[in-house]
């Protein structure tokens, strides 16, 4: 099949250069006829739109390799910091579905025009792009209702993957640029997460394993040898640092790993530079802390000091202070204002929330598969958050089994891979729409034994 288009430039093309042209492909159809002999002149840009950070990739296609990496705050955040909130503002308001879209692809087009012009790399030369996205950030780039995921019984548009011309999405880019987006599972487990499995290599490793993917939701995935298991969980922003003190994303300062050296507390930054926030990670560190040397009990309270036996625990007391009309303690402070970092009683709270919806949710996956704890042979972190977790702080507090400590691997940007890994295979490509096709996902909500569980695992 010749598009009409291309059709139209063939003749002057191949007459200017004496015959001597190079067809552009994919599987059904010529995209472009060029001039002269351009064949390793090929690239391709994997994506993750994520709800707070979009990353684009510029892979050559050539060789498979990839040339340069771009990352930058997912500017849709001015709508709202969730999915959520997003949904919410384009229901609220006529234009917002379009007004969301633009903003996207606006920015997106923008940050592969960099990445193009940074590696003297011709925007014509770039003929595929392939993204993964959860559910709702994929519904918005297309333009497509959101209201629907929000509503029970959850219900997208579409999940299958889908190719368009990138013109017709709004991209200046090239007449030949196809754009792939991966498919999405149901409402709550989207494309970010099948591309991860694909990153993972759990399907094709045999293994009873576990991949959990934690931001704002918590995407569960268990892959058995009898098929799929996935599930979504609320967790709530705590453990990317929203809605906590002094917490922060993963940027310079950002303390990052706590511990007690010799009696006395420790703690490192992103870039090594004076501290100015904390990281989910870091978090989790000071509560494991707190609970180990009893200055918070098993449900989350700060302690009475007659209470505190640990010899550690006693040496710390001068760092519980009050903040905000509660009991808040006190890691640093921020050279430049002067002001406290801390962890106050909300914080531990806000934590406990999030921990309890990941924790509950892989109990009852792995129940849901007649499993148990002993069986899961791997457990992948997904993330940015899985990079900088420490395992003894996540099991302390309960977010994940003890059983877990030595099967864990961290993937880093899985959805970023599994994006990369399609872009370059079409057998990756078609692996995803059989993820899709063979996952079992389970409502959690619709579960009475998940309040149980969930309320079990808010203690300490």
């Amino acid at each position: 099949n010749m598009p009409l288009n291309v059709m139209k430039d063939l003749p002057e093309v191949m007459r200017d250069n004496e015959y001597n042209i190079t067809i552009v492909h994919d599987h059904s159809s010529i995209l472009k006829i060029e001039g002269g002999d351009t064949t390793n002149s090929s690239y391709g840009i994997a994506v993750d739109i994520g709800t707070t950070t979009i990353a684009a990739y510029l892979v050559d296609l050539v060789t498979g390799e990839e040339v340069d990496v771009i990352s930058e705050l997912n500017e849709q955040k001015s709508y709202g910091a969730d999915v959520i909130s997003r949904i919410n503002y384009t229901m609220e308001n006529s234009a917002g579905v379009e007004q969301l879209r633009k903003k996207v692809i606006t920015q997106l087009d923008s940050m592969i025009k960099v990445l193009a012009s940074r590696n003297n790399v011709d925007i014509g030369n770039i003929y595929h792009i392939m993204i993964a996205a959860n559910t709702t950030m994929i519904h918005l780039f297309l333009g497509l209702t959101t209201k629907y995921i929000a509503l029970s019984p959850f219900i997208p548009v579409n999940t299958s993957s889908m190719n368009f011309n990138a013109d017709e999405l709004g991209f200046k880019l090239d007449k030949a640029c196809i754009v792939t987006l991966l498919p999405n599972i149901s409402a709550y487990v989207g494309a970010d997460v099948v591309a991860g499995i694909i990153s993972s290599g759990m399907i094709k490793q045999h293994e009873t394993s576990l991949l959990v993917d934690i931001g704002t939701n918590g995407e569960i995935v268990l892959s058995t040898k009898d098929g799929m298991y996935c599930c979504s969980t609320a967790a709530g922003p705590a453990f990317e640092g929203a809605h906590i003190r002094n917490g922060c994303g993963g940027i310079p300062g950002a303390i990052n790993s706590i511990k007690i050296e010799d009696g006395e507390l420790k703690y490192t930054t992103i870039s090594d530079i004076p501290p100015i926030g904390i990281v989910g990670s870091a978090i989790i560190d000071i509560v494991a802390m707190l609970v180990e040397n009893e200055i918070i009990d098993e449900t989350g309270r700060f302690t009475e000091e007659e209470d505190i036996n640990s010899n550690i625990g006693k040496k710390l007391l001068n760092r519980i202070t009050q903040i905000d009309d509660q009991p808040a303690f006190v890691i640093s402070k921020n050279p430049i204002t002067n002001e406290v970092i801390a962890i106050t009683q909300k914080d531990i709270r806000e934590l406990q929330l999030a921990k309890a919806a990941i924790a509950a949710g892989i109990r009852i996956l792995i129940k849901s598969a007649g499993l148990d704890t002993n069986d899961i042979q791997k457990v992948f972190f997904a993330g940015g958050f899985g990079s900088y977790l420490n395992k003894s702080s996540a099991i302390k507090i309960g977010l994940i089994p003890e059983e877990f400590e030595n099967k864990i691997v961290s993937l880093g940007n899985a959805a970023g891979t599994g994006a990369k890994m399609c872009l370059l295979s079409n057998n990756e490509l078609l692996e995803s729409d059989k993820i899709m096709n063979t996952s079992k996902y389970i409502e959690l909500s619709s579960l009475p034994e998940f309040q149980n569980e969930f309320v079990d695992c808010m203690y300490f």
